[in-house]
């Protein structure tokens, strides 16, 4: 069932105009040199003779290591061998479906070459296009792992990534092929392997949708999360078929290139865990498996098994490495190749005819929305409709999906050119994520000054997600340690692209201040403040990086002195009513340990005497944090630049309108919280240097780095003066942890002010 925005209320107007074992595949998505649409390659000619006899090609899976495969297709090429038949599974359906359709072995060496692995391990796109909503989320120190709740149960995701990355590119580099649902009207006949996971038996691809069929031959079981396809269940053809010689025989091949890039097992001193224990049982059957296919072969027949040694499946930064171990294995069975080249006439006309299509990008004249696995169709469908009347650019089309992927709430969002009456449209097919609408996550901060103070904090959220057609969506939050509490909010988008929302909002939380001397000496007492707040927030973001909102609310804070002389350190309760305004600006590439882009937050509070509130004044805060894309020594070194200011502009004094400084990179040296007043300011400038390999696909990054820093708080405008400023500054070593980003540093501040921290959080410090 689709829907179209040409059937939606409010958009009808102006809606329709007429005029690897896994990843290799994932890693192409940033190459646009090879892009179908881009290159416009010569239409081949009707394909020509194919010469006798039918040499077929059988790539096995592998991983990274069947980056081997491209080596033994540039000795082919170079040998004039023609291939009339391909067959792959996993990794090999992935070069070989490439091959299929055109793409030659330079073309396939190139991309790889340019390739960002790290991004292709994640399925959000880039973190400078998501929604400011879904930025928002990076500073609440929620770990990147999500559960859902749904018919009663627990549900988690099948896979550690889902794919959105992976169809995306199969789509951009098969383009020319988008028409084709005939494997055999490819350039070379093509068929790929996938196992169906239910009844554990392959399943062979000769028809169909060809990025669909690729992506579930190559679906390894936890990794990737399994395809589904005429209501089959689909993972990795290597479990039952990681060698497809049967497949190639069954279309017609007479001579056979067998290309073998499977892992071997592991040593006995490996094997000492139950991972590595059932990997190796899997690893066992396979290997079993494809022996038996092996021992068919004839001896007009030639095995290539490439002597790649050390590389893993997963160490896809040793392509190249690879390529020249494929070439050199190619090279060591010329004596058996060289028996299957043809002339160079006969060559040059295979050649000729082995060429990508032409690909027009047409105007789109329609947009469908297919809602037989979303809530949101109307939603997916309005944001998606700016498409309707442009040239396709699959490059527009990726960042317009990756905008609504990025709300967080589907699993994968594909889309599939169509054509009707001799127009071009777009079919979007979103899936809602199945371990959805109702999904949570938890977060973890530390800190410990190794001087008696520590302190944590423990949060849970639960979203439910798709609650309306047009994308709302309900958020709770829980805080225990440092903050006890809750919040609760109803996120409600509307207008024509969704750019503009509705959010009532209300929240209760608890948490100790501590009160220190005017110099941040001594800690004279402790208060457990409580906050209770209710509130609507309206706003407008036209762009992923940047919004405008308009906040009013309501609230109460009282503080309750736990420790310290109460005559001293009275309690105290104030009732407060505010409307306020706030423009938001975040192109930031990582709310962790960011490597380039800008980040600001500026936003005006005026407090009156309405709905019962007791408090006036006005407050002006902006921050901002700056890291310039100098591309300092290949990206190890980064360099950030930040800076706070608050102002309570009528020097009122209140708990709202208080600023604290102290803690690491806050004023390093001093202890957490330990200057505050309603005047405050802090210039900050923090260096880091990334450790280890960069091209390293599965790794934790550490960092080592320095900050200095000047800043105060004051307690009413009079006593502002830069020559009371305070210069502190820090070293540090930080590590990205699956708990998220990990300090250990030293800090010092004037007047012999030092600490040493253990912390858990963002170099950027954002507040609660």
């Amino acid at each position: 069932m689709h829907t179209s925005c040409g059937e939606l209320p409010n958009t009808t107007a102006g809606m329709e105009t007429k005029p690897m074992r896994w990843l290799l595949a994932a890693a192409v998505l940033l190459c646009p040199a090879w892009l179908a649409a881009e290159q416009a390659p010569v239409q081949p000619p009707s394909p020509a003779p194919m010469p006798s006899p039918c040499i077929g090609l059988v790539l096995g899976g592998g991983g990274a290591r069947g980056a081997a495969h491209i080596g033994v297709l540039q000795v082919l090429e170079r040998e004039h061998i023609p291939i009339c038949r391909i067959t792959g599974t996993s990794m090999g359906s992935i070069v070989g479906g490439l091959y299929a359709a055109g793409y030659n072995s330079t073309e396939l060496e190139s991309v790889i070459g340019t390739l960002d692995w790290k991004d292709l391990f994640s399925d959000d796109p880039a973190r400078a296009i998501m929604p400011m909503r879904r930025k928002d989320a990076d500073y609440r120190y929620l770990l990147n792992f999500e559960v859902g709740y749904k018919d009663g149960h627990i549900v988690t995701p099948t896979g550690l990534i889902q794919g959105q990355k992976l169809i995306l590119l199969l789509r951009r580099l098969l383009l020319s092929t988008w028409d084709v649902h005939d494997f055999d009207k490819l350039n070379i006949p093509f068929r790929a392997v996938a196992t169906d996971i239910v009844v554990g038996k392959p399943v062979v691809f000769s028809q169909g949708d060809l990025p669909v069929a690729i992506r579930s031959s190559m679906s390894v079981p936890g990794a990737f999360a399994p395809t589904v396809v005429d209501d089959t269940l689909l993972v990795d053809g290597g479990l039952m078929d990681n060698v497809p010689i049967d497949v190639i025989r069954t279309m017609g091949a007479q001579r056979l290139i067998v290309v073998d890039v499977g892992s071997p097992l592991d040593k006995r001193e490996a094997l000492n865990n139950p991972v590595a224990i059932l990997n190796q049982m899997v690893s066992a059957l396979m290997i079993e498996k494809t022996e038996r296919q092996i021992a068919t072969l004839t001896p007009n027949d030639v095995l290539i098994r490439p002597a790649l040694g050390d590389i893993t499946a997963a160490e896809f930064n040793r392509s190249a490495e690879a390529i020249a171990i494929g070439r050199a294995a190619a090279e060591a069975a010329l004596p058996q190749l060289r028996a299957m080249a043809v002339s160079p006439e006969v060559w040059a006309r295979y050649a000729a005819n082995h060429r990508q299509r032409n690909f027009d990008p047409q105007l789109i004249a329609f947009l469908n929305v297919d809602i037989n696995h979303t809530k949101t169709g109307e939603f997916v469908a309005r944001t998606m409709s700016k498409e309707i009347g442009k040239p396709f650019d699959p490059k527009v089309t990726e960042q317009q999906i990756g905008n609504v992927y990025g709300r967080g709430s589907y699993q994968q969002i594909d889309y599939r050119l169509q054509q009707r009456d001799g127009d071009r449209g777009l079919l979007i097919i979103p899936n809602d994520k199945p371990w959805g609408g109702i999904y949570g996550k938890l977060g973890f901060q530390l800190d410990d000054d190794f001087d008696g103070r520590s302190e944590y904090l423990l949060s849970g959220e639960v979203t439910a997600t798709n609650l309306n057609r047009y994308g709302a969506e309900w958020r709770n939050t829980v805080w225990m340690g440092r903050i006890t509490g809750l919040r609760t909010e109803f996120y409600q988008p509307f207008g024509k692209f969704a750019e503009t929302y509705i959010q009532p909002f209300a929240f209760g939380r608890k948490e100790n201040v501590p009160a220190y001397d005017l110099e941040g000496d001594q800690e004279l007492a402790e208060y457990r403040v409580s906050r209770r707040i209710v509130g609507i927030e309206t706003g407008w973001s036209p762009t992923s990086y940047w919004r405008i909102s308009a906040t009013v609310q309501r609230g109460r804070d009282s503080g309750y002195l736990r420790i310290g002389n109460p005559t001293d350190f009275p309690d105290q309760t104030q009732q407060f009513a505010s409307i306020g305004a706030r423009i938001n600006w975040d192109t930031l590439d990582s709310a962790q340990f960011p490597t380039r882009g800008v980040r600001f937050d500026l936003s005006y509070d005026s407090y009156r005497t309405f709905l019962g509130g007791d408090l006036k004044g006005d407050v002006a805060r902006f921050n901002a944090d700056w890291v310039p894309d100098w591309g300092l020594s290949n990206g190890r070194y980064h360099l950030l630049l930040g800076l706070r200011l608050s102002s309570a502009l009528d020097d009122t004094r209140a708990l709202e309108t208080e600023q604290f400084l102290g803690g690491f990179l806050n004023l390093s040296g001093y202890p957490e919280r330990a200057l505050h007043g309603d005047q405050a300011a802090l210039l900050r400038t923090i260096v880091y240097r990334r450790t280890g390999k960069l091209d390293a696909i599965f790794s934790t990054p550490i960092y080592i780095g320095a900050s200095l820093e000047a800043g105060n708080a004051w307690r009413v405008k009079s006593d502002v003066n830069l020559n009371s400023l305070i210069f502190a500054g820090s070293i540090f070593a930080g590590l990205q942890s699956p708990l998220g980003p990990v300090f250990l540093g030293y800090g010092y501040a004037k007047g012999g002010h030092s600490s040493i921290y253990l912390t858990f959080g963002s170099m950027l410090r954002p507040s609660l």
